[in-house]
């Protein structure tokens, strides 16, 4: 099925065919291997007193038997999603869900890897469940063999990023696409292409990698999919942390129904996890957006007209917002190892944060739906659900029974509903109390994530967008008056939406003078 001119709005089933044990860690607590009553040395590689595994690699070699590593996960693969999860999506009022799959799942495992398969039955199941509902998959190869990037959603978690091990490695990449081709072949076999709309050829290489190699891949699994599934199913592919560079790939008829799938978060950079609550949403109007539409246009400059190829969608978004996660998980972990209570398993969410996390999506919502240029074709949330409570705001089916997420008909538009990104701003109380960065950002050394947030709309918590309007508009005195008026409705929280407007909210995106010498926004939020 073709690109459809309905917005795509979807939510990840993470955590199911590829693990990642934030998502399920008691999954990774393996009873057989770890607790001191249930160890049996004949089923497991481990000494008791070990580390808990990380990912997939280290989970499925803790078995000295493949057989018994397939039937530790089968109950994992038959239950963590169910019918009850499909008909939640479905009344959430989303129409689609992204299923992310090991590139070992039909089969293709070499000696030296310790993966097993036997999920592909329940990966039918749950396709079938979704056509029951009314829902469209878009599958997504998560993993490629040696790594793409080196991260545990590649199923095996490297001492640094990197992706050289897959992209530098020809059989490896060989290797990938036959996985692509014969996961193709089986959605084929099972009659479900119906379903499965979409098909994500390999999710988020890493930018470190050299990307003539990457987009050569792309093109060849492109044509994989083509070959078997034919021009009715979309293909989409990972934009590398950096859509610009994709500007002006595959802009060309023979490239259509195609998408670019980019990822953005605030919580894995060092500076955005101490951002105030308006600091979060400005980013993501000024920052973000500018991101979004940064490709694909044709000739491969930005507003040149809409690529005759390449689409834009944002495959994974979330309002976590000041905890990191892997961080946290390792306190997690040691709470299932102590016995007990395990921490934060039953957290509630205050409502306070609630009412930030329900306005940090709806300004997301605005601005992945791209309004402004059309390039977006839609979203995907990550993730569907989680266990326990400690990363409760990754879970879009708790946000919905909470309030905390929002929920469009088909036929709205984000923007319509919601209004336009900047007004949000201004809507959104900047308390600091709700703001629990964790680990604090002095503790942690930055990574290749770390930003420098530097636009003034951020830095001025958006009350840049006053002073601009009041330039532009040249009312002098008039509108200096009426700017102090607005900062004493806006500091008890009553201001109106109708002050952004007429204050310059319409300013756009891009128009608006960097800070020189500012420090990092930790120090000014």
């Amino acid at each position: 099925m073709a690109l459809s001119d309905d917005t795509m709005r979807g939510v990840n089933l993470g955590g199911w065919l590829v693990l990642e044990r934030y998502i399920k860690p008691s999954l990774f607590t393996v009873p057989e291997c770890f607790d001191k009553g249930l160890h049996d040395p004949d089923v497991c590689t481990n000494d008791v007193d070990d580390a808990y595994p990380q990912d997939q690699w280290t989970l499925t070699g803790l078995f000295k038997n493949k057989d018994d590593a397939r039937k530790y996960l089968k109950d994992h693969w038959a239950n963590f999603v169910k019918e009850d999860d499909i008909i939640r999506i479905k009344n959430a009022g989303l129409g689609y869900v992204r299923i992310p799959v090991g590139h070992w799942i039909m089969g293709d495992i070499s000696p030296d890897e310790p993966y097993v398969d036997g999920e592909w039955g329940d990966f039918v199941r749950v396709v079938k469940l979704c056509r029951k509902h009314g829902i469209q998959v878009w599958v997504d190869l998560h993993t490629a063999p040696g790594s793409q990037n080196g991260f545990d959603n590649s199923g095996r978690t490297l001492p640094t990023p990197t992706g050289v091990g897959w992209s530098g490695n020809p059989e490896n990449v060989d290797r990938t696409i036959k996985a692509v081709r014969d996961i193709a072949e089986g959605i084929k076999q099972e009659g479900i292409e119906d379903v499965v709309t979409g098909f994500g050829v390999l999710n988020e290489p890493f930018k470190g990698q050299n990307e003539a190699q990457v987009k050569d891949f792309d093109d060849r699994a492109y044509r994989a999919v083509r070959e078997v599934l034919g021009e009715g199913t979309t293909v989409y592919i990972a934009d590398m942390f950096d859509a610009e560079r994709f500007n002006g790939f595959w802009d060309d008829e023979e490239h259509g129904n195609t998408v670019l799938d980019s990822h953005y978060y605030h919580v894995f950079a060092q500076t955005p996890r101490g951002f105030s609550p308006r600091q979060h949403i400005a980013y993501v109007c000024e920052k973000n957006s500018r991101d979004v539409n940064a490709c694909c246009w044709k000739g491969g400059g930005a507003g040149g007209g809409t690529s005759v190829g390449l689409k834009r969608m944002i495959g994974e978004w979330s309002v976590s917002f000041d905890t990191l996660v892997c961080t946290k998980l390792d306190d997690v972990m040691d709470s299932y190892r102590e016995g007990g209570e395990v921490l934060e398993f039953t957290r509630k969410i205050g409502e306070k944060r609630k009412k930030f996390l329900r306005n940090f999506a709806e300004a997301q919502m605005v601005a992945w739906e791209s309004q402004d240029t059309g390039v977006s074709v839609g979203w995907f949330y990550w993730n569907f659900k989680m266990e326990g409570g400690a990363f409760a705001e990754w879970d879009y089916l708790r946000g919905v029974e909470e309030g905390w997420m929002p929920t469009l008909k088909a036929e709205e538009k984000a923007e319509h509903v919601f209004g336009r990104c900047e007004e949000i701003i201004f809507r959104t109380d900047d308390e600091m109390d709700i703001v629990h960065e964790f680990p604090p950002s002095d503790s942690v050394a930055p990574d290749w994530q770390a930003v420098e947030a530097d636009d003034d709309v951020v830095v001025s918590h958006g009350e840049s967008l006053l002073t601009k309007g009041s330039r532009e508009r040249g009312d002098g005195i008039v509108l200096g008056f009426l700017s102090l008026v607005v900062f004493l409705l806006l500091g008890l929280g009553i201001a109106k939406k109708c002050c952004v407007r007429y204050f310059g909210g319409a300013g756009g995106k891009g128009g608006y003078q960097r800070v020189g010498e500012v420090g990092g926004v930790g120090e000014v939020a």
